[in-house]
């Protein structure tokens, strides 16, 4: 059907210019003198031309989209460089090339029109500014070919598939001994993430998979044995970061503060697993450096649904009264202070970080509950959030 449609209308250009070379020719020999000749004669190139347009062959080949930078975070603007190269025998007048199957806010910066004549490589640019969490899929180039006046038009649709992925916007938090000081029960008590690695208890062959800083180079100097260091581990204690996707407000704050602690614990090779309760939950345990790239990814695409069940979700998975529990919510509904009521203290302690503006912040009551710590914060709070935040 497209196809009848896309020729009926390619013939009824083709019959359109030739009624207008009639039309002129007509009035000029019917007319006569100067000016109908010559606007006859002026109109003639244009028309012919446009009668050659609708049969030429288009080719635009060696299309490429480039997207800078490379890594795209939250609120990042990104700058998408186009090159193509027109081989088309025919000297072409207007081209415009646009980006299709865009989001609306980014279709119309997403264009640019060139005029061509015998002009082979073309290039040009543009930026998407102040990109949202997510992934931008570009599917194909639309080239549109015009004369001058636009009484012919033809499309061409390239395929250049591409996947762009916007990750959480990271903050670089200023990483320290966190303490946590609930307020019943009197309760202080170190709150580690990483590691001792300081204090050596012994010495014990090695076995695959041990880090290469971990080897004892002394004892293998002696005898050239290769053996690895065992740690103080006593101090270490396992967490586990939850994201609340069940409430809308605050949400993208929530999901960068989430994943830049979750990068800083584990860049200091901390015990973390991630637990995202939402409409589809996602459980990442013992996240190492070699699976913080998928857990961001998730992050990137995750979406938040008003449901007011997070009680439920985090019941339901047994593994979250097992660990400390960070939880990054940008609303204290109902479902989180039942939760609280009900299972803080069969925890091994929460702290939940509730997600606010300056204002809220000023008009935030004081909510108390035993073995849970409610910490307020704004994004300005961010970098010290291990260091001033959770400061008894």
């Amino acid at each position: 059907m497209n196809m009848w449609k896309g020729m009926l209308n390619k013939f009824g250009r083709v019959i359109v210019n030739l009624i207008l070379i009639a039309a002129t020719f007509s009035y000029a020999m019917f007319q006569g003198g100067f000016v109908s000749w010559f606007l006859f004669y002026s109109l003639i190139p244009f028309l012919l031309y446009s009668i050659l347009l609708n049969f030429v062959p288009l080719h635009i080949e060696e299309v490429s989209r480039e997207v800078q930078p490379a890594k795209l975070a939250r609120g990042d603007k990104a700058s998408v460089m186009i090159r193509f190269k027109n081989k088309t025998w025919f000297p072409l007048a207007f081209l415009t090339v646009g980006e299709i199957g865009l989001n609306d806010h980014i279709v119309g910066k997403s264009t640019n029109i060139f005029f061509v004549g015998f002009k082979r490589n073309f290039s040009w640019s543009y930026e998407i500014p102040e990109l949202e969490r997510g992934i931008i899929e570009f599917s194909a180039l639309q080239f549109t070919v015009t004369d001058f006046f636009g009484w012919t038009v033809r499309h061409k649709f390239i395929p250049l598939k591409q996947t762009v992925i916007v990750y959480p916007k990271i903050t670089k938090i200023k990483y320290g001994k966190v303490e946590r000081q609930f307020d019943q029960g009197g309760m202080l008590s170190p709150f580690h993430f990483v590691k001792d690695t300081s204090l050596v208890t012994s010495v014990r062959d090695y076995q695959a998979g041990d880090r290469f800083s971990w080897i004892h180079w002394k004892s293998f100097a002696k005898d050239e044995t290769l053996r690895t260091k065992d740690f103080e581990v006593r101090h270490s204690q396992e967490v586990l970061l939850v994201l609340d996707a069940t409430v809308n407000r605050h949400f993208e704050d929530a999901v960068d503060l989430a994943a830049s602690v979750l990068q800083t614990i584990v860049e200091n090779n901390g015990d973390v697993s991630f637990y995202i309760a939402g409409k589809e939950r996602a459980f990442y345990p013992q996240i190492k450096r070699g699976q913080f790239e998928k857990v961001m990814q998730q992050l990137s695409i995750v979406q938040a649904y008003d449901s007011n069940n997070i009680e439920l979700l985090l019941t339901k998975e047994g593994k979250t009264l097992d660990s400390s529990i960070l939880l990054f919510t940008g609303e204290l509904s109902d479902s989180l202070r039942n939760f609280f009521k009900n299972h803080g203290k069969k925890s091994k302690g929460i702290v939940c970080f509730v997600l606010s503006s300056e204002q809220e912040m000023k008009e935030r009551i004081k909510e108390n509950y035993y073995n849970v710590k409610i910490v307020p914060i704004t994004k300005a709070m961010f970098p010290d959030v291990f260091t001033e935040v959770l400061r008894p």
